[in-house]
């Protein structure tokens, strides 16, 4: 049919004209399809350019196809159909990623294992600095999943520190409550690292607002948060950051826990299941009153002190 026509009568002479004068003025036509194009390349365009802008990756957003591995470890054997383990045996295999330091609580005497130079993973000013490998490792992917976004410049600025040059630090600036007493400081466990931005502070800085938001896929917490004072007794660190464990930092962040709250939180419900990256993992809180901890076949899992007199047990299905 016509798009001019009446289905309900012929054409109207009116009609008839307008197709006359549109034969007779052939560029008009052809001026108004140029003008129908150029509209259609005009929206394609903007479509395109909003297309753009919605899916480019703010310097928050972390590549969803990065899926950082667990630490490394070697899991313990199996039995034919469960795994059996008495508080005593826990606490010989711990590997101390959940101990508790703070003024209460000291540093205990057979920590500070499998240290590695920092400056053989990720960037520091200082080459002899150490720190635990597992929290290297995971710190360095870390680091490199915040590059692939453009900050390329963090540094690990401190790392493990042994109980004289904790002494110094506490005499130098025990007055601004920045240093701890020695025996008292996290950085004497080796999981605990300090980091900067190019040098600079991280605190209110893009960089940091990044951390804060996605350090928990790698195992590490904020320590210090602002708003936790008067939980840690510590004044507000942005720049230090402690390795605890993809699932505990994970359950940590997205329940604004602090350390000290979360291992009271354990000792209280004993068992729980934290999901992470599509994985299930059964925590446990174990005491020494318990006979013994009685694992599926088929879990891998490590334990660490609390340093309270608790031991958590971090238990997946392999």
């Amino acid at each position: 049919m016509n798009p001019y026509q009446n289905p309900r009568r012929k054409s109207h002479p009116s009609v008839k004209y307008q197709r006359k004068r549109m034969k007779k003025r052939p560029h008009l036509a052809v001026l108004f399809i140029l003008l129908c194009i150029i509209v259609w390349f005009a929206i394609t365009l903007l479509a395109s350019d909003s297309e753009q802008n919605e899916y480019s990756p703010s310097p928050y957003q972390t590549p969803a196809s990065y899926h950082p591995p667990m630490p490394h470890q070697t899991p313990m054997p199996y039995q034919a159909y469960s795994q059996i383990f008495t508080f005593e045996h826990l606490a010989r295999i711990s590997n101390d990623y959940l101990l508790l330091v703070n003024i209460d609580y000291a540093v205990p005497d057979h920590v500070a294992g499998n240290l590695v130079r920092i400056s053989d993973y990720v960037n520091t000013l200082n080459p002899e600095m150490l720190l635990n490998e597992d929290t290297l490792v995971m710190l360095r992917a870390m680091f490199d999943s915040a590059a692939n976004i453009g900050f390329t410049q963090f540094r690990a600025t401190q790392g493990f520190r042994t109980h004289e040059y904790q002494q110094e630090l506490y005499n130098t600036m025990a007055d601004t409550g920045l240093a701890a007493p020695p025996g008292h400081s996290e950085h004497q466990l080796g999981f605990a690292v300090d980091i900067s931005y190019h040098g600079v502070n991280i605190g209110n800085s893009a960089q940091g607002s990044w951390l804060m938001d996605y350090s928990y896929r790698y195992g590490f917490i904020l320590r210090y948060p602002e708003h936790k004072t008067h939980i840690t007794n510590v004044p507000f660190e942005p720049w230090h950051y402690r390795y605890v464990g993809q699932p505990h930092a994970y359950f940590m962040t997205h329940n604004d826990l602090v350390l000290e709250e979360y291992i009271d939180y354990l000792r209280r419900n004993r068992e729980i299941t934290v999901i992470f990256d599509g994985a299930e993992f059964t925590i446990f809180y174990v005491t020494v009153e318990d006979e013994v901890l009685e694992l599926p076949y088929g879990y891998s899992f490590w334990a660490s002190h609390d340093n309270t007199g608790g031991i958590i047990v971090t238990a997946w299905r392999t």
